[in-house]
């Protein structure tokens, strides 16, 4: 489902984030944002544990990463940056 950038503040300010977004475009400053409230929104953020980065340097780990569960948190937030030179 296609959504807006206004759709999507709404959603994360009535605390009802989706399990899964994909953010494109060419508007970087606006793709910044959106995932800097996503973040915000989220809670809590421990890089390895429940945050995890993926790029073109350590795609081959998107599988056991997502698989690994967040110890001790609900919820892990996965962010894939540039997906298209994967």
């Amino acid at each position: 489902m296609l959504i807006t950038v206004e759709s999507l503040e709404k959603e994360l300010k009535q605390g009802n984030a989706n399990n899964i977004y994909l953010l494109y475009g060419e508007e970087i400053f606006l793709l910044e944002a959106c995932l800097k409230k996503i973040k915000n929104n989220f809670g809590k953020i421990i890089s390895g544990i429940n945050y995890i980065k993926i790029d073109v340097n350590n795609i081959n780990s998107l599988i056991a990463d997502i698989q690994t569960p967040a110890f001790g948190y609900e919820r892990k937030l996965i962010i894939v940056r540039d997906s298209r030179n994967i």
